[in-house]
């Protein structure tokens, strides 16, 4: 009888500890308790620094893009560290993954939850966000237009990124990853709300980034099983 292969959820318990929902979440959490504190730290400073009161100071934050530049950190930082855990044989249970049941299938897998688990992470942590500046508990320069942009450009430096897996010097990797990371969902989410009122650059950036990310990981796992796993 044929052995079923592993749920793209329990593929990525087998490598990460958690199923595909936790993962979701928990990266979620991280955004979201990253951003808040950098938030309320940014206000209060100004609060003191100012001497104003607190709805004041998010709506001096309001003006300027420095909340904008904010929400993008957590995000970004977490999506380039799963993006560089790629389980190489010389790496801690590398080895063991390759004997795990399914093999590469379940390394696809794994890796197929993790680009879920970046895009809805990322996701709902952009709309929490809308809803503390909506209540005016945080202030965002770009409002709906800035959070949308986070999303869409969020996927496309994630399959810009993807291209780069297969360089095999560990520094250049992380030092370019984190680079194209920063620079691509940086500069969208505070030019696109300044540039235009219309989404339809928006619509066309995720769309982009749908077939980057597409491509990339389809020429990522063929690269990979052939200069890494099987080698």
């Amino acid at each position: 009888m044929r052995e079923s292969k592993l749920t793209v959820s329990q593929a990525m318990k087998l490598y990460t500890g958690t199923g595909l929902a936790e993962t979701i979440l928990g990266l979620a959490a991280y955004d979201i308790i990253f951003y808040i504190g950098a938030s309320v730290c940014m206000t209060l400073m100004i609060m003191c620094g100012e001497g104003i009161s607190y709805p004041e100071a998010v709506r001096s934050i309001s003006q300027t893009p420095a909340g904008d530049c904010i929400m993008v950190l957590a995000p970004a930082i977490i999506n380039v560290i799963i993006l560089l855990s790629q389980y190489g044989k010389d790496k801690p249970g590398g080895k063991l993954f390759r004997t795990a049941k399914g093999g590469f299938d379940t390394f696809v897998s794994y890796r197929t939850g993790a680009y879920i688990s970046m895009l809805l992470s990322t996701i709902i942590y952009s709309g929490v966000v809308f809803l503390l500046a909506l209540f005016g508990l945080i202030g965002l320069h770009g409002g709906v237009s800035a959070v949308i942009a986070v999303v869409v450009s969020s996927m496309a430096a994630i399959g810009v990124v993807t291209f780069l897996l297969p360089i095999k010097n560990e520094a250049v990797l992380g030092i370019t990853s984190v680079l194209v990371m920063f620079a691509i969902t940086g500069v969208c989410t505070v030019l696109l709300p300044m540039l235009t009122d219309s989404l339809l650059p928006h619509l066309v950036i995720g769309i982009i980034g749908a077939v980057l990310t597409a491509v990339s990981t389809k020429l990522y796992f063929r690269h990979y099983r052939m200069t890494r796993w099987d080698s």
